[in-house]
């Protein structure tokens, strides 16, 4: 894996049928390594993720916390009932987007259990 700083993407570039074949870059001037700011580059790319970054500001009543984040267990269950939390806002992990992917599909296992009638609905301890 190599991590490019100082770069900010433009824009998903299309392939057959509408799939994306490429993500195209601009260097911003900040940290960048061998570009100047302005400058475009393209990687090529058969999936892209994309990572909005957010902050809890303010929580519903018996929304356990820990620290800034909302306190979840196992498959992302929160201290509401038929409640599941994960991602940037989420206890665990380490705020990476595929960290994220894999909590969203735990969560929606889970769901579907609770919802099955599979699974306890209580909220997390």
């Amino acid at each position: 894996v190599r991590i490019i700083t100082g770069a900010a993407p433009v824009r998903i570039l299309g392939g057959e049928a509408g799939a994306a074949s490429a993500v195209e870059f601009a260097y911003t001037g900040e940290g960048t390594e061998g570009g100047t700011a302005g400058e475009l580059f393209s990687l090529p790319a058969d999936q892209v993720f994309k990572a909005i970054g957010q902050r809890l500001e303010q929580a519903p009543g018996g929304l356990r916390l820990d620290g800034t984040k909302i306190a979840v267990t196992g498959p992302g269950r929160t201290s509401l009932e038929m409640v599941w939390a994960g991602g940037d806002c989420a206890t665990g992990g380490n705020d990476l987007t595929v960290t994220a992917v894999a909590q969203g599909r735990d969560a929606a296992e889970d769901i579907d259990r609770v919802l099955a009638g599979k699974g306890a609905r209580l909220a997390a301890e």
